[in-house]
Protein backbone atom coordinates (compact mmCIF):
# COMPACT_ATOMS: atom_id res chain seq x y z
CA UNK A 1 0.00 0.00 0.00
CA UNK A 2 1.41 3.40 -1.06
CA UNK A 3 2.51 5.67 1.79
CA UNK A 4 0.53 8.83 2.50
CA UNK A 5 3.23 11.52 2.16
CA UNK A 6 3.79 14.31 4.65
CA UNK A 7 2.50 16.93 2.19
CA UNK A 8 -0.68 14.95 1.70
CA UNK A 9 -1.04 14.43 5.45
CA UNK A 10 -0.81 18.18 6.01
CA UNK A 11 -3.31 19.06 3.29
CA UNK A 12 -5.75 16.42 4.53
CA UNK A 13 -5.30 17.54 8.15
CA UNK A 14 -5.93 21.15 7.07
CA UNK A 15 -9.65 20.32 6.97
CA UNK A 16 -9.61 20.55 10.74
CA UNK A 17 -8.86 24.25 10.40
CA UNK A 18 -12.21 24.82 8.72
CA UNK A 19 -14.03 22.36 10.95
CA UNK A 20 -12.59 24.01 14.05
CA UNK A 21 -13.65 27.44 12.84
CA UNK A 22 -17.25 26.27 12.47
CA UNK A 23 -17.18 24.29 15.71
CA UNK A 24 -15.80 27.20 17.73
CA UNK A 25 -18.15 29.72 16.13
CA UNK A 26 -20.98 27.65 17.53
CA UNK A 27 -19.33 26.66 20.79
CA UNK A 28 -17.93 30.03 21.82
CA UNK A 29 -20.33 32.56 20.34
CA UNK A 30 -23.86 31.27 19.80
CA UNK A 31 -24.94 31.65 23.42
CA UNK A 32 -22.95 34.88 23.64
CA UNK A 33 -24.81 36.27 20.58
CA UNK A 34 -28.24 35.12 21.75
CA UNK A 35 -27.73 36.06 25.43
CA UNK A 36 -25.12 38.87 25.44
CA UNK A 37 -23.86 40.48 28.68
CA UNK A 38 -25.79 43.64 29.53
CA UNK A 39 -22.54 45.61 29.46
CA UNK A 40 -22.38 45.32 25.64
CA UNK A 41 -25.81 46.84 25.06
CA UNK A 42 -26.90 44.12 22.60
CA UNK A 43 -30.45 42.77 22.63
CA UNK A 44 -31.22 39.26 23.92
CA UNK A 45 -32.68 37.20 21.06
CA UNK A 46 -34.01 34.34 23.21
CA UNK A 47 -35.78 34.45 26.56
CA UNK A 48 -33.61 32.82 29.26
CA UNK A 49 -36.23 32.31 31.97
CA UNK A 50 -35.90 28.85 33.59
CA UNK A 51 -38.63 26.48 32.47
CA UNK A 52 -38.83 22.73 33.09
CA UNK A 53 -36.38 21.55 35.81
CA UNK A 54 -34.47 24.82 35.49
CA UNK A 55 -33.71 24.30 31.79
CA UNK A 56 -34.11 27.47 29.73
CA UNK A 57 -35.36 27.92 26.16
CA UNK A 58 -31.85 28.02 24.74
CA UNK A 59 -31.07 24.80 26.60
CA UNK A 60 -34.15 23.10 25.16
CA UNK A 61 -33.37 24.42 21.68
CA UNK A 62 -29.85 23.01 21.80
CA UNK A 63 -30.90 19.65 23.19
CA UNK A 64 -33.59 19.39 20.49
CA UNK A 65 -31.12 20.21 17.73
CA UNK A 66 -28.62 17.70 19.09
CA UNK A 67 -31.15 14.89 19.47
CA UNK A 68 -32.62 15.35 16.00
CA UNK A 69 -29.17 15.41 14.47
CA UNK A 70 -27.83 12.58 16.62
CA UNK A 71 -30.19 10.23 14.80
CA UNK A 72 -28.20 10.99 11.66
CA UNK A 73 -24.82 10.01 13.15
CA UNK A 74 -25.05 6.22 12.86
CA UNK A 75 -26.92 6.55 9.54
CA UNK A 76 -24.19 8.66 7.91
CA UNK A 77 -21.45 6.52 9.43
CA UNK A 78 -23.08 3.36 8.05
CA UNK A 79 -23.63 5.04 4.68
CA UNK A 80 -19.97 6.02 4.46
CA UNK A 81 -18.72 2.59 5.59
CA UNK A 82 -20.79 0.90 2.88
CA UNK A 83 -20.54 3.53 0.11
CA UNK A 84 -19.15 2.79 -3.35
CA UNK A 85 -18.71 6.26 -4.87
CA UNK A 86 -16.19 6.47 -7.70
CA UNK A 87 -14.25 9.28 -6.02
CA UNK A 88 -14.07 7.30 -2.77
CA UNK A 89 -16.46 6.27 -0.02
CA UNK A 90 -15.08 9.00 2.29
CA UNK A 91 -14.02 11.68 -0.20
CA UNK A 92 -17.56 12.07 -1.57
CA UNK A 93 -18.78 13.32 1.81
CA UNK A 94 -15.90 15.77 2.21
CA UNK A 95 -16.53 17.33 -1.20
CA UNK A 96 -20.33 17.52 -0.91
CA UNK A 97 -20.54 18.43 2.79
CA UNK A 98 -18.12 21.32 3.28
CA UNK A 99 -20.22 24.16 1.84
CA UNK A 100 -23.59 23.17 3.42
CA UNK A 101 -21.82 22.81 6.77
CA UNK A 102 -20.43 26.35 6.53
CA UNK A 103 -23.75 27.81 5.37
CA UNK A 104 -25.68 26.19 8.22
CA UNK A 105 -23.15 27.47 10.76
CA UNK A 106 -23.41 31.05 9.53
CA UNK A 107 -27.22 30.85 9.43
CA UNK A 108 -27.27 30.24 13.21
CA UNK A 109 -26.59 33.96 13.71
CA UNK A 110 -29.37 35.37 11.50
CA UNK A 111 -32.53 35.09 13.60
CA UNK A 112 -35.74 36.39 11.94
CA UNK A 113 -36.72 38.76 14.78
CA UNK A 114 -34.59 41.50 16.37
CA UNK A 115 -35.73 40.67 19.90
CA UNK A 116 -36.61 37.54 21.90
CA UNK A 117 -39.49 35.64 20.28
CA UNK A 118 -40.84 32.10 19.70
CA UNK A 119 -39.91 32.49 16.01
CA UNK A 120 -36.25 32.94 16.99
CA UNK A 121 -36.41 29.81 19.16
CA UNK A 122 -37.90 27.65 16.40
CA UNK A 123 -35.50 29.06 13.81
CA UNK A 124 -32.46 28.42 16.01
CA UNK A 125 -33.59 24.85 16.71
CA UNK A 126 -33.99 24.15 12.99
CA UNK A 127 -30.63 25.67 12.09
CA UNK A 128 -28.91 23.73 14.87
CA UNK A 129 -30.36 20.49 13.50
CA UNK A 130 -29.03 21.37 10.03
CA UNK A 131 -25.66 22.48 11.42
CA UNK A 132 -25.07 19.27 13.32
CA UNK A 133 -26.34 17.08 10.50
CA UNK A 134 -23.68 18.48 8.17
CA UNK A 135 -21.20 18.45 11.06
CA UNK A 136 -21.48 14.66 11.05
CA UNK A 137 -21.88 14.41 7.27
CA UNK A 138 -18.46 16.00 6.86
CA UNK A 139 -16.54 14.90 9.95
CA UNK A 140 -17.40 11.22 10.47
CA UNK A 141 -16.00 10.22 7.02
CA UNK A 142 -13.11 12.68 7.47
CA UNK A 143 -12.05 11.12 10.78
CA UNK A 144 -12.54 7.60 9.40
CA UNK A 145 -9.67 8.33 7.02
CA UNK A 146 -7.18 8.49 9.93
CA UNK A 147 -6.87 4.71 10.42
CA UNK A 148 -7.23 4.13 6.68
CA UNK A 149 -4.48 6.53 5.56
CA UNK A 150 -2.05 5.77 8.39
CA UNK A 151 -0.37 2.37 8.41
CA UNK A 152 1.47 2.41 11.74
CA UNK A 153 1.34 4.10 15.14
CA UNK A 154 3.93 6.75 14.22
CA UNK A 155 2.02 7.89 11.12
CA UNK A 156 -1.22 7.91 13.11
CA UNK A 157 0.16 10.18 15.80
CA UNK A 158 1.64 12.53 13.17
CA UNK A 159 -1.72 12.89 11.42
CA UNK A 160 -3.63 13.45 14.67
CA UNK A 161 -1.03 16.01 15.81
CA UNK A 162 -1.33 17.84 12.47
CA UNK A 163 -5.11 17.81 12.82
CA UNK A 164 -4.85 19.10 16.38
CA UNK A 165 -2.55 21.92 15.28
CA UNK A 166 -5.00 22.97 12.58
CA UNK A 167 -7.85 22.66 15.09
CA UNK A 168 -6.00 24.96 17.43
CA UNK A 169 -5.31 27.43 14.63
CA UNK A 170 -9.04 27.37 13.86
CA UNK A 171 -9.80 28.09 17.50
CA UNK A 172 -7.28 30.94 17.43
CA UNK A 173 -8.92 32.40 14.34
CA UNK A 174 -12.30 32.36 16.06
CA UNK A 175 -11.43 33.17 19.66
CA UNK A 176 -8.70 35.73 19.04
CA UNK A 177 -9.59 37.35 15.73
CA UNK A 178 -13.40 37.43 16.01
CA UNK A 179 -13.29 40.28 18.57
CA UNK A 180 -10.74 42.10 16.40
CA UNK A 181 -12.72 41.81 13.15
CA UNK A 182 -15.91 42.63 15.01
CA UNK A 183 -14.38 45.80 16.46
CA UNK A 184 -12.90 46.84 13.10
CA UNK A 185 -16.30 46.54 11.42
CA UNK A 186 -17.91 48.59 14.17
CA UNK A 187 -15.27 51.26 13.78
CA UNK A 188 -16.12 51.39 10.07
CA UNK A 189 -19.67 52.43 10.97
CA UNK A 190 -21.54 49.11 11.12
CA UNK A 191 -23.82 48.51 14.12
CA UNK A 192 -22.80 45.99 16.78
CA UNK A 193 -25.12 43.09 15.89
CA UNK A 194 -24.71 43.40 12.11
CA UNK A 195 -20.93 43.64 12.39
CA UNK A 196 -20.92 40.44 14.42
CA UNK A 197 -22.99 38.66 11.77
CA UNK A 198 -20.66 39.82 9.00
CA UNK A 199 -17.69 38.57 11.02
CA UNK A 200 -19.30 35.14 11.23
CA UNK A 201 -19.92 35.08 7.47
CA UNK A 202 -16.27 35.93 6.76
CA UNK A 203 -15.07 33.14 9.02
CA UNK A 204 -17.54 30.66 7.52
CA UNK A 205 -16.28 31.32 3.99
CA UNK A 206 -12.71 30.69 5.12
CA UNK A 207 -13.84 27.46 6.80
CA UNK A 208 -15.54 26.18 3.65
CA UNK A 209 -12.37 26.69 1.59
CA UNK A 210 -10.27 24.84 4.16
CA UNK A 211 -12.65 21.88 4.35
CA UNK A 212 -12.82 21.55 0.56
CA UNK A 213 -9.02 21.56 0.29
CA UNK A 214 -8.88 18.68 2.77
CA UNK A 215 -10.37 16.35 0.16
CA UNK A 216 -7.77 17.16 -2.50
CA UNK A 217 -4.97 14.74 -1.42
CA UNK A 218 -7.33 11.85 -0.58
CA UNK A 219 -7.13 8.96 -3.04
CA UNK A 220 -8.57 5.92 -1.31
CA UNK A 221 -7.56 3.51 -4.09
CA UNK A 222 -3.88 4.48 -3.74
CA UNK A 223 -3.48 4.95 -0.02
CA UNK A 224 -6.08 2.74 1.67
CA UNK A 225 -6.71 -0.99 1.69
CA UNK A 226 -10.13 -0.57 3.33
CA UNK A 227 -13.20 -1.77 1.47
CA UNK A 228 -16.98 -1.26 1.87
CA UNK A 229 -18.17 -2.98 5.04
CA UNK A 230 -21.27 -4.69 3.62
CA UNK A 231 -23.19 -4.78 6.89
CA UNK A 232 -26.63 -3.51 7.86
CA UNK A 233 -27.08 -0.31 9.86
CA UNK A 234 -28.53 -1.92 13.00
CA UNK A 235 -26.02 -4.77 12.97
CA UNK A 236 -23.11 -2.36 12.60
CA UNK A 237 -24.38 -0.15 15.42
CA UNK A 238 -24.93 -3.15 17.71
CA UNK A 239 -21.46 -4.46 16.97
CA UNK A 240 -19.94 -1.10 17.88
CA UNK A 241 -21.88 -0.75 21.12
CA UNK A 242 -20.85 -4.27 22.17
CA UNK A 243 -17.19 -3.25 22.01
CA UNK A 244 -16.22 -3.05 25.68
CA UNK A 245 -12.99 -1.18 24.99
CA UNK A 246 -14.82 1.48 23.01
CA UNK A 247 -17.54 2.03 25.63
CA UNK A 248 -15.03 2.60 28.44
CA UNK A 249 -13.03 4.96 26.22
CA UNK A 250 -16.11 6.86 25.10
CA UNK A 251 -17.62 7.49 28.54
CA UNK A 252 -14.35 8.89 29.88
CA UNK A 253 -13.66 11.00 26.80
CA UNK A 254 -17.20 12.40 26.64
CA UNK A 255 -16.76 13.67 30.21
CA UNK A 256 -13.46 15.28 29.19
CA UNK A 257 -15.13 17.01 26.23
CA UNK A 258 -18.05 18.09 28.41
CA UNK A 259 -15.64 20.04 30.59
CA UNK A 260 -14.00 21.63 27.56
CA UNK A 261 -17.40 22.60 26.15
CA UNK A 262 -18.32 24.31 29.40
CA UNK A 263 -15.16 26.42 29.15
CA UNK A 264 -15.72 27.22 25.50
CA UNK A 265 -19.32 28.26 26.10
CA UNK A 266 -18.32 30.92 28.64
CA UNK A 267 -14.91 32.08 27.39
CA UNK A 268 -16.40 35.16 25.69
CA UNK A 269 -17.92 36.12 29.08
CA UNK A 270 -14.63 35.76 30.97
CA UNK A 271 -13.08 39.18 30.23
CA UNK A 272 -16.23 41.26 30.74
CA UNK A 273 -17.91 39.37 33.58
CA UNK A 274 -15.11 37.84 35.68
CA UNK A 275 -12.13 40.09 34.97
CA UNK A 276 -13.85 43.48 34.38
CA UNK A 277 -11.98 43.97 31.12
CA UNK A 278 -13.24 44.74 27.64
CA UNK A 279 -13.97 41.88 25.22
CA UNK A 280 -10.62 42.38 23.49
CA UNK A 281 -8.84 40.95 26.56
CA UNK A 282 -10.02 37.56 25.36
CA UNK A 283 -7.09 37.61 22.94
CA UNK A 284 -4.57 37.61 25.82
CA UNK A 285 -6.32 34.67 27.49
CA UNK A 286 -6.36 32.69 24.24
CA UNK A 287 -2.69 33.43 23.49
CA UNK A 288 -1.86 32.06 26.94
CA UNK A 289 -3.90 28.89 26.38
CA UNK A 290 -2.93 28.19 22.78
CA UNK A 291 0.72 29.11 23.24
CA UNK A 292 1.13 26.33 25.79
CA UNK A 293 -0.95 23.92 23.71
CA UNK A 294 1.28 24.47 20.65
CA UNK A 295 4.34 23.76 22.80
CA UNK A 296 2.76 20.53 24.04
CA UNK A 297 1.93 19.52 20.45
CA UNK A 298 5.61 19.71 19.62
CA UNK A 299 6.49 17.22 22.35
CA UNK A 300 3.47 14.91 22.08
CA UNK A 301 5.02 12.52 19.53
CA UNK A 302 7.92 12.08 21.97
CA UNK A 303 5.55 11.72 24.92
CA UNK A 304 3.58 8.97 23.15
CA UNK A 305 6.78 6.93 22.89
CA UNK A 306 7.38 7.21 26.62
CA UNK A 307 3.81 7.16 27.93
CA UNK A 308 0.73 5.25 26.84
CA UNK A 309 -2.40 6.92 25.48
CA UNK A 310 -4.14 5.99 28.72
CA UNK A 311 -1.51 7.64 30.89
CA UNK A 312 -1.65 10.86 28.86
CA UNK A 313 -5.46 10.95 28.98
CA UNK A 314 -5.55 10.39 32.73
CA UNK A 315 -2.98 13.11 33.41
CA UNK A 316 -4.89 15.51 31.15
CA UNK A 317 -8.20 14.77 32.87
CA UNK A 318 -6.87 15.16 36.40
CA UNK A 319 -5.06 18.43 35.67
CA UNK A 320 -8.09 19.82 33.83
CA UNK A 321 -10.40 19.04 36.75
CA UNK A 322 -8.12 20.96 39.12
CA UNK A 323 -7.58 23.94 36.83
CA UNK A 324 -11.27 24.39 36.08
CA UNK A 325 -12.00 24.85 39.79
CA UNK A 326 -10.00 28.11 39.73
CA UNK A 327 -12.89 29.78 37.90
CA UNK A 328 -14.97 29.67 41.09
CA UNK A 329 -12.62 31.95 43.02
CA UNK A 330 -11.92 34.53 40.29
CA UNK A 331 -14.81 36.86 41.34
CA UNK A 332 -13.29 37.12 44.83
CA UNK A 333 -9.68 37.84 43.86
CA UNK A 334 -10.01 41.51 42.95
CA UNK A 335 -6.97 42.75 41.01
CA UNK A 336 -5.36 39.32 41.36
CA UNK A 337 -8.11 37.79 39.18
CA UNK A 338 -6.40 38.83 35.94
CA UNK A 339 -3.01 37.16 36.59
CA UNK A 340 -4.80 34.14 38.09
CA UNK A 341 -6.88 33.72 34.92
CA UNK A 342 -3.80 34.04 32.73
CA UNK A 343 -1.97 31.36 34.74
CA UNK A 344 -5.07 29.18 34.57
CA UNK A 345 -5.13 29.44 30.77
CA UNK A 346 -1.39 28.76 30.45
CA UNK A 347 -1.66 25.56 32.50
CA UNK A 348 -4.81 24.41 30.69
CA UNK A 349 -2.77 24.20 27.48
CA UNK A 350 -1.58 20.71 28.44
CA UNK A 351 -4.98 19.01 28.96
CA UNK A 352 -6.43 20.81 25.93
CA UNK A 353 -3.57 19.55 23.73
CA UNK A 354 -4.07 16.00 25.02
CA UNK A 355 -7.80 16.21 24.33
CA UNK A 356 -7.26 17.38 20.76
CA UNK A 357 -4.77 14.63 19.84
CA UNK A 358 -5.06 11.43 21.85
CA UNK A 359 -8.79 10.52 21.52
CA UNK A 360 -8.68 10.33 17.70
CA UNK A 361 -5.58 8.13 17.89
CA UNK A 362 -7.35 5.83 20.36
CA UNK A 363 -10.49 5.51 18.22
CA UNK A 364 -8.31 4.79 15.19
CA UNK A 365 -6.64 1.95 17.09
CA UNK A 366 -9.98 0.60 18.31
CA UNK A 367 -11.55 0.65 14.84
CA UNK A 368 -8.46 -1.00 13.35
CA UNK A 369 -8.58 -3.75 15.97
CA UNK A 370 -12.29 -4.25 15.36
CA UNK A 371 -11.60 -4.59 11.64
CA UNK A 372 -9.10 -7.37 12.28
CA UNK A 373 -11.48 -9.22 14.58
CA UNK A 374 -14.67 -8.90 12.52
CA UNK A 375 -13.26 -8.70 9.01
CA UNK A 376 -15.04 -5.41 8.17
CA UNK A 377 -13.76 -1.84 7.79
CA UNK A 378 -16.26 0.15 9.87
CA UNK A 379 -14.09 3.11 10.88
CA UNK A 380 -16.82 5.72 10.30
CA UNK A 381 -19.27 3.88 12.58
CA UNK A 382 -16.88 4.25 15.50
CA UNK A 383 -16.46 7.98 14.89
CA UNK A 384 -20.17 8.35 14.11
CA UNK A 385 -21.25 6.59 17.30
CA UNK A 386 -18.90 8.78 19.26
CA UNK A 387 -20.37 11.79 17.45
CA UNK A 388 -23.88 10.74 18.49
CA UNK A 389 -22.99 10.99 22.16
CA UNK A 390 -20.73 14.00 21.64
CA UNK A 391 -23.59 16.06 20.23
CA UNK A 392 -25.95 15.19 23.06
CA UNK A 393 -23.08 16.04 25.39
CA UNK A 394 -22.61 19.44 23.70
CA UNK A 395 -26.29 20.19 24.08
CA UNK A 396 -26.34 19.25 27.76
CA UNK A 397 -23.21 21.34 28.47
CA UNK A 398 -24.74 24.39 26.83
CA UNK A 399 -28.08 23.82 28.59
CA UNK A 400 -26.38 23.58 31.99
CA UNK A 401 -24.37 26.74 31.31
CA UNK A 402 -27.53 28.62 30.31
CA UNK A 403 -29.30 27.40 33.47
CA UNK A 404 -26.39 28.55 35.63
CA UNK A 405 -26.65 31.96 33.94
CA UNK A 406 -30.39 32.09 34.66
CA UNK A 407 -30.05 31.20 38.35
CA UNK A 408 -26.74 32.85 39.28
CA UNK A 409 -26.19 35.58 36.68
CA UNK A 410 -24.08 36.23 33.59
CA UNK A 411 -23.20 39.92 34.08
CA UNK A 412 -20.43 41.73 35.95
CA UNK A 413 -22.83 42.56 38.78
CA UNK A 414 -23.88 38.88 39.09
CA UNK A 415 -20.95 36.77 37.87
CA UNK A 416 -21.46 33.47 39.69
CA UNK A 417 -23.29 31.77 36.81
CA UNK A 418 -20.16 32.16 34.70
CA UNK A 419 -17.82 31.26 37.57
CA UNK A 420 -19.71 28.04 38.40
CA UNK A 421 -19.27 26.57 34.92
CA UNK A 422 -15.66 25.72 35.76
CA UNK A 423 -16.40 23.53 38.81
CA UNK A 424 -19.34 21.94 36.95
CA UNK A 425 -16.99 20.90 34.16
CA UNK A 426 -14.37 19.84 36.68
CA UNK A 427 -16.73 17.43 38.42
CA UNK A 428 -17.66 15.88 35.07
CA UNK A 429 -14.07 15.32 33.98
CA UNK A 430 -13.19 13.91 37.41
CA UNK A 431 -15.95 11.32 36.96
CA UNK A 432 -14.53 10.58 33.51
CA UNK A 433 -11.10 10.10 35.06
CA UNK A 434 -12.42 7.42 37.42
CA UNK A 435 -14.05 5.54 34.53
CA UNK A 436 -11.03 5.82 32.24
CA UNK A 437 -8.89 4.13 34.90
CA UNK A 438 -10.49 0.90 33.64
CA UNK A 439 -9.41 1.39 30.02
CA UNK A 440 -7.40 -1.78 29.09
CA UNK A 441 -4.55 -0.11 27.21
CA UNK A 442 -2.06 -3.00 27.55
CA UNK A 443 -4.58 -5.55 26.30
CA UNK A 444 -5.46 -3.41 23.27
CA UNK A 445 -1.84 -2.72 22.35
CA UNK A 446 -0.95 -6.39 22.67
CA UNK A 447 -3.83 -7.53 20.44
CA UNK A 448 -3.08 -4.91 17.81
CA UNK A 449 0.57 -5.89 17.67
CA UNK A 450 -0.35 -9.53 17.14
CA UNK A 451 -2.67 -8.74 14.25
CA UNK A 452 -0.21 -6.32 12.64
CA UNK A 453 2.47 -9.01 12.82
CA UNK A 454 0.14 -11.52 11.20
CA UNK A 455 -0.63 -13.32 14.45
Amino acid sequence: MEAFSKKRQLLYANGHLGFSIMDNIYGAYLVFFLLPPKELGMVELLDNTPLFLGITIIGLVNIFGRIVDSLADPLIAWWSDNARFKIGRRKFFLVSGAIPFAIAGAALFFQPDKSASPANAFYTAAMLAAFFFFYTYYMAPNLALIPEMSHNAEERIKITVYQAIFSLVGAIVVLIFTPQIWQWLQNSGMDMSRSFQVTIVILSIAAAVSMLLSAAPVDEKRFSKSRPAEIGLIDSLKLTLKNRYFIIYMIGTIAFWFAFNMVRTVIAYYPVVLLHKDSGFQMILMVALFGTAFLVFYFLPLLTRRFTHKQLMLSGMLSFAFLLSISLILPFLGKAAVPAAIVQMILMGFPVAVLLVIPNAIVSDLSELDGYKNGMNREAMFFGTQGFFMKVNYGIALAIAASLFAFFGKDAASPMGVALTGPAGGLAVLAGFLIFLRFPQKEISSELQKYRNGL
